[in-house]
């Protein structure tokens, strides 16, 4: 039996950059996980976020592909994710709140996360593709 490859995970700032994660994941064959930038939801917008993955996936369908918007402590905005179909969540307010949003989450069949996944920022990049096929290729890749 062949062992599963470990995900990559970036932060997205737009389409350009999930294609170069896309690209990468595709080149590599490791699964991708696309992470927003912190509190994007406030600033973007769960529609965006949820249109760039539909765009991204439609491109790339045979790279396996996590989407993660954060939240930051916005808890409307939580709701508003899920009513646009994402499935994944970073969410940093009070505790109380983030149980009670992952009760609802279950009922959208998404899950909440309290604490940001480490992953490649792709901002500062001069050249994405490549930043993102190298941090494929290079990356240590834990169990």
């Amino acid at each position: 039996m062949t062992e599963r490859a470990q995900c990559a995970c970036f932060v997205v700032h737009s389409l350009s950059h999930l294609r170069a994660a896309l690209a990468a994941g595709a080149a590599s064959g490791r699964p991708i996980v696309a992470l927003s930038a912190v509190g994007a939801s406030g600033f973007a917008g769960a529609a965006w976020f949820a249109s760039l993955v539909e765009h991204g996936r439609s491109e790339f369908p045979g790279v396996e592909l996590t989407a993660i918007l954060d939240c930051a402590d916005r808890a409307g905005d939580v709701l508003a994710a899920f009513e646009t179909g994402l499935k994944h969540i970073v969410f940093t307010g009070h505790p109380q709140a983030g149980e009670r949003l992952a009760k609802i989450a279950l009922e959208y069949g998404a899950s909440i996360v309290m604490d940001r996944p480490e992953a490649f920022d792709l901002l500062h990049s001069s050249d994405p593709a490549y930043a993102a096929r190298a941090f494929c290729e290079n990356s240590v890749r834990r169990s």
